[in-house]
């Protein structure tokens, strides 16, 4: 039976996204499009010195017992920003390979969902290969519907200024390369309505041992209070 649930399992982290197989191995873990939720902090200074979670923390990991609770996922994105995203992702993936030098066959478009333990795991946007350090490189794009947001992103040019720009999307890419045991990512903004020069902005992220340890050890934190919310949700309790 364990061989078989062990197969299963191998065979939808191969499911394209945003198919339902896809959904499902996603079901219940910590990814890394919310993973900055553990690292929010509570509200009062008294919370922060007694060790507690956030309400954003323990708001993220509820809606993991409820996925698990009752097989739906927590939260149905969607809106005029998702879709405009949604919309101009291929674009730009496009544009980011053009930007490399990079031959179209040797992209990866929306690659699979890959756990990076049985209770995490992430989805990138997209592979792509670079020739100036001669690897496939993940790539985390971002489309954004405020013209504004590409203008706050075109300031990244490190992990620093990423996590002081949207720290979301630094622990998403930490997340990325943690799981997928690279040294750097791409981080990319882009905004067709700009002037041509101003359409694509490009930054590596390199990745950090010692945030990638901490993000470890607050996943750990969080599937021990899921698995106990979860089994007392079940009990009644």
């Amino acid at each position: 039976m364990e061989t078989a649930n062990k197969f299963i399992l191998d065979a939808m982290q191969h499911a394209p996204q945003l198919t339902r197989a896809w959904a499902e191995v996603r079901m219940g873990k910590f990814t890394g499009s919310q993973i900055s939720a553990l690292f929010t902090e509570p509200r009062t200074k008294a919370e922060k010195e007694a060790g507690e979670l956030s309400q954003t923390a323990r708001k993220y990991i509820g809606g993991k017992v409820m996925e698990l609770a009752t097989g739906l996922p927590a939260e149905e994105v969607g809106g005029r920003a998702i879709d405009w995203g949604n919309d101009h992702e291929e674009d730009a993936i496009i544009m980011v390979a053009n930007y490399l030098n990079a031959p179209m066959e040797r992209v990866i478009f929306k690659p699979p969902f890959r756990l990076f333990n049985n209770y995490s795991g992430c989805s990138p946007d997209a592979f792509i290969w670079d020739s100036q350090t001669e690897e496939e490189l993940g790539l985390e794009v971002k489309c954004p519907y405020n013209s504004f947001n590409h203008y706050l992103h075109a300031q990244v040019v490190d992990g620093a200024t990423l996590k002081e720009v949207n720290a979301d999307y630094y622990w998403q890419c930490q997340m990325n390369m943690l799981t997928f045991n690279k040294t750097q990512w791409l981080f990319a903004s882009y905004d067709p309505r700009q002037p041509e020069a101003r359409r694509l902005h490009v930054a590596r992220i390199m990745a950090n041992p010692e945030d990638c340890g901490l993000m470890c050890q607050k996943m750990e934190a969080a599937e021990a209070l899921k698995q106990q919310w979860l089994a007392e949700w079940l009990a009644g309790k």
